[in-house]
């Protein structure tokens, strides 16, 4: 009985594989076939995981800016954080008067974020390269960049948390990699409500820091028509106090008792459902809530109307 067709190629197989596996260069053939089916040995690697101090361990932006300007980063002030009782005692501790909403009659949990400075030495190889991959060809970086120090220096910042809020996210690779689990109908009440002052830094000439914050945004992000609406609305030191959700899926612009802001909505299952920016009387204010995102404007300009209570 003949083989048919299947069988006849079956058995070509075989004799090729035969030949490969008895030959010389057909044993090297073989090798190379084999090594390239193999995975590479994964390589370990150190890993600095940023001081999030997001509400919710979002990232900061000039964490961002920090990796895009040089190698590596020293930290010149890191200021603990410190519950306080009142809002008194946290207007005392910050140096600013704080303003809260008062549309939430439940009383906040209060903390006082210590301040924190960064120092770096940019490296203009690599700016230049990361300009390169946004796309920004017209940018001119001067000689002088490479080895000028820059200096970014976050103010203490007050936080207000109302509301059966989830578990804060731990500082390790695992939990900023998984980020916060997902809500529970219990955190529906839940806002955190942050305010500081606008971020300063020491730049050198030829940095250009409002085009790194673009790159900065969109990498947290954002499409580029979002990250223009953004820029036109806050400045660079405004934003870089600011924590991007890692998630957003639209966002609007809206007003804040007179002044601009920016509600964001959230796209992902993990963490609040929209975190809305402003800025007001050199404050930057940042609501993240994870109820209805309809209830974000009113909630914040209950903030202002606070302030004008005798």
């Amino acid at each position: 009985m003949k083989p048919n067709r299947w069988q006849q190629a079956v058995i070509a197989v075989i004799v090729v594989v035969a030949l490969l596996a008895l030959t010389a260069p057909g044993r090297g053939v073989w090798q190379r076939f084999f090594s390239s089916l193999r995975i590479a040995k994964p390589q370990p690697v150190s890993v600095t995981i940023p001081g999030f101090s997001g509400p919710t361990a979002t990232r900061r932006l000039q964490d961002a800016i920090g990796g895009m300007v040089a190698d590596t980063t020293s930290v010149t002030l890191d200021e603990p954080d410190q519950p306080v009782a009142s809002a008194q005692a946290a207007s005392q501790l910050a140096g600013f008067a704080v303003q809260l909403p008062s549309k939430r009659t439940d009383p906040p949990t209060l903390i006082v974020m210590g301040a924190h400075s960064i120092a770096m030495t940019v490296n203009r190889s690599q700016l230049e390269t990361i300009f390169r991959e946004a796309g920004i060809t017209s940018a001119s970086l001067p000689t002088s960049l490479n080895g000028a120090r820059v200096a970014i220096r976050t103010p203490r910042a007050i936080r207000a948390q109302y509301g059966h809020c989830p578990v804060p996210v731990a500082n390790t690779l695992q939990g900023q990699i998984q980020g916060p689990p997902p809500p529970s109908t219990d955190n529906g009440d839940c806002v955190v409500l942050i305010e500081s002052p606008p971020t300063s830094a020491e730049l050198p000439s030829g940095l250009d820091m409002q085009q790194l914050v673009a790159i900065g945004l969109e990498l947290s992000g954002m499409s580029p028509n979002q990250r223009q609406a953004f820029q036109k609305m806050f400045t660079w030191q405004s934003a870089l106090s600011m924590s991007m959700p890692r998630f957003m899926r639209s966002y609007d612009s809206v007003t804040v008792d007179g002044a601009p802001g920016m509600l964001l909505n959230t796209a992902g299952r993990r963490g609040p459902t929209y975190e809305l920016f402003w800025t007001k009387n050199g404050t930057v204010f940042s609501l993240a809530g994870y109820g209805s995102s309809a209830d974000a404007v009113p909630l914040a300009t209950s903030t202002d109307e606070m302030r004008k209570q005798p």
